[in-house]
């Protein structure tokens, strides 16, 4: 089923998301990425996302490192490229993990592109709407900053009149 499919131009998509050490050269790096893009390639396939994550902290410690590099492919390509692709992470000194999910049999990359802008774009007007949001809260807050001394004040002369009645119902009890 799937050599009629990769006949028909159709191939499976994949996404692997591997780590690197933190230390790793940014030309090492990239070399890493051109490896990888290069048994892509040899397996007559296309990379239909490439991201940089950037450096993070690790959930826990992998070989004594506690930061690593992110990096994110999605890819098309046919027979075993996953086995290729982990082969030279799994060998790479400075690779310390890497997982590869299938994401379809027959992945249309074009699709795939058009839903993550779609997903991004969302994303960015929920954090615009939340910076919003935000903002008008820290406007109130100076509001009630200007304001807001009368507002302690009035509390302050509450408590200090309510020390009075306190005071006169102690001195009518005697």
């Amino acid at each position: 089923m799937a050599t009629q499919s990769a006949a028909a131009g159709i191939l499976p998509g994949y996404e692997t998301t591997f780590i690197t050490r933190a230390e790793m050269s940014d030309d090492a790096l990239k070399a890493l990425q051109e490896r990888v893009n290069g048994i892509i390639a040899s397996y007559k396939g296309s990379v239909v996302l490439s991201e940089d994550w950037g450096k993070r902290k690790l959930a826990y410690p992998i070989h004594k490192e506690t930061r690593g590099h992110y990096t994110y492919v999605v890819y098309t390509a046919t027979g075993d490229v996953v086995h290729e692709i982990e082969r030279n992470l799994r060998i790479h000194e400075h690779v310390l993990r890497f997982l590869t999910v299938n994401l379809e049999t027959e992945f249309d990359g074009e699709v795939f592109s058009k839903r993550r802008a779609e997903i991004h774009a969302a994303a960015k007007r929920r954090e615009e709407e939340r910076e919003a949001r935000r903002e008008e809260r820290m406007a109130e807050r100076r509001g009630y900053d200007d304001h807001g001394g009368e507002g302690r004040r009035d509390y302050r002369e509450r408590s200090h009149d309510a020390g009075e009645v306190q005071g006169a119902v102690e001195s009518a009890e005697e």
